[in-house]
């Protein structure tokens, strides 16, 4: 089966920010370099709607070996053990952070009524693969590990990631089923990257904004900068054997160059004998998850429907 995002059309809103960014004649994040990138990230975020106040945020510090992984707890109130939801951000491997994604993980903690973990695993290309995904390994074992300091329910762990993010925590989350670490309940990907070919995306939102295929090959030069680990199963989770993974909940957008290669995924999990969920937002773009609402609003529906699979996980 293939998923034809051809005769797609953008939905009012997604059409009107793609216009709107167009208009301000914004460069591509690959010509800005790195750092200009990560700068230009974090202006948009403090420029944005901030979140919800919840009951608790706090940062923290994960030991991991030689380093340490930052993360940021938010917890919605409660009496009662909630569910936790380690969050791994996206942004091509390269940018992105705690501080960009706050607004989005206190949506979450109150729409979900739970408590979101956000990490900050190490960035390329100072930090190339598998950098990451040690890191995310890490985050999901040291929530289960230490759910009593935040009144979590370790039996309903779930990790959510979008795009770069959804791709280092499938990863992770297969290596810890390979070790015998079944400690995650459900795993939740907003159109996650599975493959490693260069071939231009199918339809034609390989062209536009938020994400090109010339930013897609540039960022996957950052994170797998050695062209023979490309088609390794943790770089290309598509690749990879899935059998034993988690129950999955999958979102795409009909507007997004990583559509094909996400649906390929949910099959390839279904084939497998993994039970999935799989949400299409056609007239959606990339990025659309964690978006403000007040700029994109099916961005607030997109929320709803992640807040209800993680309710949905161990429910009596």
């Amino acid at each position: 089966m293939v998923l034809s995002t051809d005769r797609a059309t953008r939905d009012p809103d997604a059409d009107a920010l793609v216009g709107k960014i167009r208009a301000g004649g914004q460069p591509p994040l690959s010509a800005l370099g790195v750092e200009g990138a990560r700068a230009y990230l974090e202006e948009r975020a403090a420029q944005g709607s901030p979140g919800p106040d919840v009951e608790l945020v706090r940062d923290a510090t994960i030991p991991a070996d030689e380093r340490s992984i930052a993360v940021r707890v938010y917890r919605s109130a409660s009496p009662e053990a909630l569910p936790i939801v380690v969050y791994l951000h996206g942004g091509g491997w390269v940018i992105g952070s705690i501080t960009a994604s706050d607004a989005f993980c206190r949506r979450l903690a109150r729409a979900a009524h739970c408590i979101v973990i956000s990490v900050e695993y190490r960035l390329a290309p100072e930090h190339p693969f598998p950098a990451a995904v040690l890191d995310a390994e890490a985050a999901i074992l040291w929530a289960a590990e230490q759910s009593d300091l935040w009144r979590g329910d370790a039996r309903r762990l779930i990790v959510l990631g979008d795009s770069a993010g959804a791709n280092i925590g499938t990863v992770a989350v297969r290596w810890l089923v390979a070790a015998g670490r079944q400690v995650v309940a459900r795993q939740i990907l907003a159109y996650p990257g599975t493959r490693a070919d260069r071939a231009p995306s199918a339809g034609p939102w390989g062209q536009e904004w938020p994400l090109t295929d010339n930013e897609r090959a540039w960022f996957f030069e950052q994170y797998v900068p050695d062209d023979a680990m490309r088609t390794h199963p943790d770089v290309a989770p598509l690749l990879a054997d899935v059998s034993d993974l988690p129950p999955t909940t999958i979102l795409l957008g009909g507007c997004d160059p990583l559509a094909d290669e996400g649906f390929a995924y949910a099959q390839h999990l279904w084939e497998s004998g993994v039970s999935v969920d799989l949400h299409l937002f056609s007239g959606q773009i990339h990025g659309f998850l964690t978006l403000d609402p007040a700029i994109l609003p099916r961005a607030e529906e997109a929320v709803g429907l992640v807040a209800n699979a993680i309710r949905a996980v161990g429910a009596r």
